[in-house]
């Protein structure tokens, strides 16, 4: 009977074992996406952070696990972390958008103007996710007043002004269309991550 090669059973060896190990790794980091896309669906931020980071510090191949994160990042109730963290969601923001995935913010629209403006409190709004994608500006609002009505996809010729409310340490900032002067906020309140917003729009739309 001919004998195998020790160098081919050192390899069969090798082999059987990595198989199991890869597929256990892959089903572990499947769970930890999938708790963290549900932790951070259901608002609970910072522990959404913590699973998604799991996946995305070993693979960097899932766009939407980073698009989430940087998300979850930004929305993080701690404030003394806000600092650190939101360092690390424009950095992944920008990989994403120089790849040209989709980056996508949480806000808020306010369906008033004058109380607004004068650092009132929000009443009136609906609120959701604005994303950037290819040329686009597309709000999805979720919840609020009216919220069907104020969702719109923009291209940049449809964008006449974006600007940030620098004397709002809230995070405020404006945008105005042909047909339309829209009122917004970060749901966070971060000035920080307002600026970085209307600057990707005025970089990669306008």
């Amino acid at each position: 009977m001919k004998q195998n090669s020790p160098i081919l059973t050192l390899f069969a060896f090798v082999f059987l074992f990595i198989l199991p190990t890869e597929a256990q790794s892959n089903g572990r980091f499947e769970e930890s996406k999938r708790m963290g896309m549900a932790l951070f669906e259901g608002e609970h931020y910072e522990k959404a952070s913590g699973k998604l980071e799991e996946v995305w510090e070993q693979d960097k191949s899932d766009p939407t696990v980073g698009e989430y994160l940087a998300m979850a990042y930004l929305n993080t109730e701690d404030r003394q972390s806000l600092t650190t963290v939101e360092k690390r969601a424009f950095e992944i923001i920008e990989k994403l958008q120089t790849s040209g995935q989709r980056v996508s913010f949480l806000i808020l629209h306010s369906h008033e103007k004058l109380g607004w403006l004068q650092g009132r409190e929000l009443n009136n709004y609906c609120r959701g996710k604005v994303s950037i994608k290819a040329g686009h500006l597309i709000y999805i609002a979720d919840k609020g007043e009216k919220q069907h009505r104020h969702t719109f996809d923009l291209t940049g010729s449809g964008i006449t002004r974006i600007w940030v409310n620098e004397d709002d340490k809230r995070g405020t900032f404006q945008m105005k269309t042909a047909s339309e002067n829209y009122y917004f906020v970060t749901r966070n309140r971060n000035r920080n991550e307002a600026r970085f917003f209307v600057d990707l729009v005025k970089k990669t739309i306008q």
